[in-house]
């Protein structure tokens, strides 16, 4: 069985997974005995927090199965108690799937000799994810990806030609253990999803690498982009009246569509009283941009909370610290900027005077999660950007009738954590918003200097 994602279905053969249907597969996962995810708890809602659902799950000890540990604690948000449940799970499920590796179907050895042989590999010209002077400082992590660097490698499926290409797996699985041995990579949750059916896993997979890309290149260019219109559209105002003024909070919607030609929404959560968490961070990629707005601020509002929390626990990192020292994991990128201190450097994302009317940004065809795909796909290859599909799906998640994608984009910007391991050697980084327009031709590439707010 190869591990590459199988040949998509032709686009509308296969609908939308109702709740209903989701919810009798993911039932399956909980059990405090037998179950991937031990517990469900619901979340106290704080004063500031969005009127809505939030529901964590606690998911078991993977060490005996996988022989590494998962996220213990994992969580999701809606408008429904049935959504959040459904979210929490799927987190939960997708982080354990995603840590399970078949071992015996991994090719070992450098991509010359991969390529002696006859495989079909990623060149190492097409994958940069560090800048050369990463590379050269002083105790330096990673190392470059070249033609005679030894890595196992994983055979995907390029998504725009169905192509079946081996690609190092380092950036695929959530297995630190994988970089034991020269790594080029970080195991990170990029393009990592989980559904009902392969279509939907991949479609929820794409739009984070969308939405991720988006929100990298805005900050580390420092980019203003417009602000949405919400007055624009009666559905997301009424979202925004019933579930989001009640909680007091400024809330302010980017529009990053431009980046891919996808609807993707940035959600910019503020509170300016003295001595409160002063920023939260959220954002989505969907087929239309009511659903990326609101997908987004649940999850701004969310991070907030999260910043409250590591406040009240008392953790906090310095502003103007050593960020190579103090900034190594989300954790930190989060008690950074919930001190007051830095907000400064934050204003730049909502300080725009331009206006995105919903109507006028983009609405892809989404009656059914091929159509979907189709449009992703295709978007995305005319922006000279390529697509590889690992199915991630562990035995035990597929016999319960879930589905785990990843998708790799050596292009696309992904999210990082830890300042010292930020990805800066992509060039699209600072090619895309000249292509653009945002930037003018010449402009000298620097990058943000301050460490990313986002989840």
């Amino acid at each position: 069985m190869s591990t590459a994602f199988d040949e998509p279905a032709p686009a509308g053969s296969v609908p939308w997974t109702t709740p209903e249907q989701a919810e009798r597969v993911m039932s399956g996962f909980v059990s405090p005995v037998t179950g991937l995810v031990r517990r469900l708890f619901e979340r106290t809602r704080d004063t500031s927090d969005l009127y809505a659902f939030s529901v964590g799950s606690e998911a078991a000890d993977s060490r005996m199965l996988l022989g590494t540990r998962c996220n213990k604690v994992n969580g999701g948000g809606g408008s429904s108690l049935r959504d959040a449940r459904l979210a929490a799970i799927g987190e939960a499920v997708e982080r354990y799937s995603g840590a399970w590796v078949p071992f015996d179907r991994l090719e070992y050895g450098t991509w010359s000799e991969l390529t002696d042989r006859g495989l079909d590999c990623l060149p190492p010209k097409q994958y940069k994810p560090f800048a050369d002077w990463q590379y050269e400082q002083t105790g330096a992590s990673r190392v470059p990806f070249t033609e005679s660097t030894w890595l196992p490698w994983v055979q995907s499926r390029r998504l725009a030609d169905g192509a079946l290409v081996w690609i190092p797996a380092q950036p695929v699985y959530l297995r630190a253990d994988m970089m034991d041995v020269n790594p080029i990579a970080d195991a990170t949750s990029n393009g990592l999803a989980y559904s009902s059916t392969p279509d939907e896993a991949l479609v929820g997979a794409l739009l984070e690498l969308v939405e991720r890309d988006a929100v990298m290149i805005t900050w580390y260019k420092q980019l203003s982009m417009p602000l949405v219109d919400v007055d624009s559209d009666p559905a997301l105002s009424a979202y925004m009246s019933k579930h989001v003024a009640p909680t007091g909070l400024d809330v302010s919607l980017v529009d990053l569509s431009a980046f891919s030609g996808v609807s993707t929404v940035l959600a910019v959560v503020r509170n300016e009283f003295a001595g409160a968490v002063p920023l939260g961070l959220g954002a989505a990629a969907a087929s239309s941009p009511v659903t990326a707005a609101t997908k987004a601020v649940a999850e701004a509002v969310s991070t907030r909370t999260w910043g409250v929390a590591k406040r009240r626990a008392g953790e906090s990192v310095a502003p103007g610290s050593d960020y190579d020292e103090t900034v190594q994991d989300f954790d930190d990128h989060i008690a950074l900027h919930s001190n007051n201190a830095l907000t400064g450097k934050t204003r730049f994302l909502d300080s725009s005077p331009a206006r995105s009317r919903t109507a006028d940004m983009p609405i892809l065809p989404s009656e059914s999660p091929g159509e979907l795909r189709d449009a992703l796909i295709s978007s995305l290859h005319e922006d000279g950007v390529d697509l590889y599909a690992v199915d991630l799906t562990s035995p035990d998640v597929r016999e319960a009738g879930g589905h785990v994608v990843k998708v790799f984009s050596p292009q696309l910007q992904p999210l990082d954590a830890g300042y010292r391991r930020r990805c800066l050697g992509g060039e699209r980084l600072h090619s895309r918003p000249v292509e653009l327009g945002l930037l003018e031709p010449g402009t000298e590439p620097f990058v943000n200097p301050t460490p990313h707010p986002f989840p």
